[in-house]
């Protein structure tokens, strides 16, 4: 990944933990809507490249997003969690792996933080509690916003 691309990746990073902690619960239903209206307008640009059977399920998967993805909000953030598992702990793997270290032990330790704390968002979001739910949004959004400033710091400490 380019240098410049790492470090829109950690702005929007930060942005994004700086939502879940403005927003907390209501991020993950802002977040479906803007999906479905992505996938909406998706299916109206291959409508208009007379891709029709490509549209029609694009613009009714859109609309049925937008219309459930606020009822569906535990499925949600449990697929959410699963996925932040997964990365982060494919890849710890693969640096582990490829034994990645660097010149000093806090650039190794900033190199193995991004996985890590992916495993740990994901840890969160799938062991919340009912009325716990604002708190580890909170969390979440705070170690989110720690995640983006080691992605800057490595990008800046890189040779």
């Amino acid at each position: 990944m380019k240098k410049t691309e790492k470090i829109i990746l950690s702005i929007v990073t930060m942005g994004i933990g700086v939502l879940l902690i403005a927003l907390r619960g209501h991020f993950i239903g802002i977040l479906m809507t803007i999906i479905g209206i992505c996938l909406i307008a998706f299916g109206v640009l291959d409508i208009f490249h007379r891709l029709v059977p490509s549209a029609v399920i694009k613009i009714v998967t859109g609309s049925i997003i937008i219309l459930c993805g606020w009822l569906l909000f535990q499925a949600v953030l449990y697929i959410v969690a699963a996925l932040l598992l997964t990365a982060g702990i494919l890849l710890l793997y693969d640096m582990i792996k490829k034994k990645v270290s660097c010149r000093t032990w806090y650039l190794t330790a900033l190199e193995y933080a991004v996985p890590a704390l992916m495993v740990l968002i994901g840890f969160l979001f799938l062991f919340h509690q009912g009325g716990m739910i604002d708190f580890i949004f909170i969390i979440s959004g705070v170690f989110t916003v720690i995640e983006g400033g080691v992605i800057l710091a490595n990008v800046f400490l890189e040779d």
